[in-house]
């Protein structure tokens, strides 16, 4: 049976190469870095600098085989800090200054049209605390073999035993099917960039049979 696992900083650099072959295709990373020839590398540091920065008590659920890595943030208390972290992060700007340095860096003057668009997607989340599946990514060459499910599965469960919310953000339209099979109904949808549909969902927890 596939064993799916809790995952560390140690996967660091395997992870986000899973990731950045899995979006390399995203209509959203698409028009983030509009380089073909490009887009791999960026994506890799992209994720690389996204892992780097995991707001406390994130988890990372993924395959031992290397699959497929799912990326949750936990709650956010009434006060929007994430359960587990300091009321300030005194890192905070430092974070946010090195995050504008590198897009600058990957996509030059497009960087603050990319970071304003991303800001939005932030803007539509849920304000009812909530799990955030920031990203659920499987590698091309595993793609179509349930590995997605797979490691879902924990952290669902999780949500329907602790009567949680839960809550991603559909960057691709063929992927919103998949996401209701697993409970998340859309209930908004708007555009970024040029035309790019990004479909908010949420799952409300299911009751115990």
């Amino acid at each position: 049976m596939l064993e799916i696992v809790r995952m560390g900083m140690e996967r660091r650099d395997r992870i986000a190469e899973i990731w950045a072959d899995a979006f390399e295709q995203d209509p959203l990373m698409k028009w983030v870095f509009p380089d073909d020839a490009a887009r791999l590398e960026c994506l890799t540091r992209w994720w690389g600098f996204c892992l780097d920065h995991l707001p406390p008590a994130s988890e990372l659920h993924g395959t031992r085989a290397d699959g497929c890595v799912a990326y949750w943030q936990p709650p956010k208390d009434q006060n929007g800090q994430t359960t587990g972290s300091d009321d300030a992060d005194p890192g905070e700007s430092e974070g946010q200054r090195a995050f504008i340095a590198m897009m600058t860096e990957l996509v030059g003057d497009l960087a603050p049209s990319r970071m304003e668009a991303l800001g939005k997607m932030q803007q539509a989340r849920l304000d009812e605390p909530h799990w955030y599946l920031a990203v659920l990514g499987t590698s091309s060459q595993q793609q179509s073999k349930g590995l997605g499910s797979r490691v879902l599965a924990p952290m669902l469960d999780r949500c329907d035993r602790i009567g949680a919310l839960a809550y991603l953000e559909s960057s691709n339209p063929a992927n919103v099917g998949f996401y209701r099979r697993h409970g998340f109904e859309p209930y908004d949808e708007f555009t970024l960039g040029d035309g790019v549909l990004i479909t908010p969902m949420a799952r409300e927890p299911r009751p115990p049979e």
